[in-house]
Order: C-alpha cells, then sequence, then structure tokens
C-alpha cells in the first residue's frame, strides 16, 4: 500500500488502485481502451469527490466520442476547448456526486503522482463513468 496524507485524514492508496489510475491517466492520453475498474476500486475512489452537484465540460473529437464507459471532463472550459480537433466541440454538463468515479482537484500534487496523474498542465480532471453503480446521463 502506498501511504498518502489528505487534508482531512491520512489516507492509504492500495497497490490495485494505484494500477488501475495509472494506467487510465496514461492510456486516456492517447484515446487508448483501458480495463474497466473492478468494483474494489470503484469503492475506494468514490471517496474522492466533491458533496455538491458540479458543471463540467469535455472536449469532443475524432477519437474520444465513442468512448462513453469511462469519460474524463474538467471543470475549465478552456482545458475541454484545447482537446477539440477536426470539427470537434465541447460538451456542459451538470452531474451529482453519484456521477462522479473520482475527482483529481481534491488532491495535492503528491497524491495526484501516486495515483500516476502526472501532467506537466493539471486538466483539473473528474473520471466520470457508466458502470451499474453510476449513471451518467440523465434524463430531465
Amino acid at each position: 500500500m502506498i501511504n498518502i496524507k489528505n487534508t482531512a485524514s491520512k489516507k492509504e492508496i492500495p497497490a490495485f488502485v494505484s494500477s488501475w489510475t495509472d494506467g487510465y491517466f496514461h492510456k486516456s492520453a492517447f484515446d487508448a481502451p483501458n480495463k474497466y475498474p473492478n468494483k474494489k476500486v470503484i469503492n475506494f475512489l468514490s471517496q474522492f469527490k466533491k458533496k455538491e452537484r458540479i458543471k463540467l465540460y469535455r472536449g469532443i473529437n475524432k477519437y474520444n466520442g465513442e468512448n462513453e464507459l469511462i469519460t474524463s471532463w474538467t471543470y475549465d472550459k478552456r482545458i475541454a476547448e484545447s482537446y477539440i480537433k477536426d470539427g470537434g466541440r465541447v460538451m456542459e454538463k451538470d452531474f451529482s456526486p453519484e456521477d462522479v468515479l473520482f475527482d483529481t482537484t481534491i488532491l495535492n500534487s503528491e497524491q495526484k503522482k501516486l495515483l500516476g496523474y502526472d501532467y506537466k498542465v493539471d486538466d483539473r480532471e473528474v473520471l466520470i463513468t457508466r458502470g451499474k453503480r453510476f449513471l451518467v446521463f440523465r434524463r430531465k
């Protein structure tokens, strides 16, 4: 297990969690598919999210438009716009805490690094998933 400190309390990140997140962050940068996380990973990561509804943005391009199982969103519309290529578009959506798998903005830099979120530019990334436990696209 990897020990990390959260601002509220001491947290431990099991190797099976950091292994999945590291793989996700490094494969998603190339829009490569990643294995869906198991229930243990989902349960662990779900503690790292905000308790209120959040507004997020996603840049859709020809490489990532078909991915709906796990998607990366951001709090910053300009970051989403940076992912638009060849006629892409930016989606804006509100999510409840139940929709969120994992929110990188609540982690400190050491925690992000341990989870494989070691980009030079922080995309303020939030992972949304359409697993059995999560519903992403709610109809109003």
